[in-house]
């Protein structure tokens, strides 16, 4: 486990990562103290797309890298 903290607009660790840990490595963030709903609230607000097609989750390949539609 590495320990971190939520400084208002991001996730920082508290610690270095383990120098074998690939980008892209898929991770867990776990919120204590009861801070969950806030943080999660807040991070929800700043993660909302400006702009970006109805389809983008769906279709991210075709937006970003032109490959064909799924």
């Amino acid at each position: 486990m590495i320990n971190g903290h939520y400084d208002g607009k991001r996730v920082v660790l508290d610690e270095s990562l383990p120098p074998d840990i690939a980008p892209d490595t898929p991770v867990r963030v776990f919120f204590g103290d009861g801070q969950a709903r806030e943080v999660l609230a807040e991070l929800a607000k700043l993660a909302r797309p400006g702009g970006l097609p109805r389809d983008f989750s769906e279709q991210h390949e075709h937006y970003i890298k032109g490959t064909p539609r799924k």
